[in-house]
């Protein structure tokens, strides 16, 4: 199950009523429940994505379709696609790790500690594309790489992606460790 914990903001962009907002029930997906915020950056709306369990953040800028309760799961799961292709994780265990989120929910924020590392991100982000010369000139894969690649103490002081590279190894145990390795 993928449990999608929206910032006000974000609900209320995406017209989502805390009628529809789920409980939390145990989720059996490696990378867990998914935080999301939005952000603008240079006119654009920027939405932030961050796994509650592993913190590894990524972003995606908004198009010119409105932005959905039904649309943003599907966002999520394409750039969570996206970013683990691009870190060079084999077909099947990318398969594997989205499995769990044939289905999704929306809850409620309940990490205070997890909303304190979204919101520093949302200002690194924005910090990061203006100093790497806006939108035109960043190389936002390169920023995002960078942002996984950052202690973080909440999971102390471990890198994003190494805690999230080792709950996939774990979920692909027939998977050579180099094969995870990006």
């Amino acid at each position: 199950m993928l449990y999608l914990k929206c910032t006000a903001d974000v609900q209320k962009t995406i017209g989502l009523h805390k009628s529809q907002l789920s409980p939390i029930e145990s989720s059996e997906a490696p990378l867990g429940c998914w935080m999301v915020n939005r952000f603008m950056v240079e006119r654009r709306k920027a939405y932030v994505f961050m796994s509650e369990s592993t913190l590894v953040p990524f972003i995606l800028l908004s198009g010119q379709v409105p932005m959905t309760p039904q649309r943003l799961p599907d966002m999520l799961i394409e750039g969570l696609v996206q970013l683990l292709q691009l870190r060079g994780l084999p077909g099947d265990a990318i398969a594997r790790a989205i499995d769990p989120y044939v289905e999704f929910r929306y809850a409620k924020n309940d990490n205070r500690a997890a909303m304190g590392c979204m919101n520093d991100l949302v200002g690194r982000y924005q910090s990061v594309i203006d100093y790497m010369g806006g939108l035109a000139r960043c190389d936002l894969t390169e920023i995002i790489f960078k942002m996984n690649n950052t202690p973080q103490r909440t999971i102390g002081w471990a890198y994003s992606w190494d805690v999230a590279e080792s709950k996939l190894r774990a979920l692909c145990e027939g998977t050579h460790a180099s094969e995870l390795s990006g």
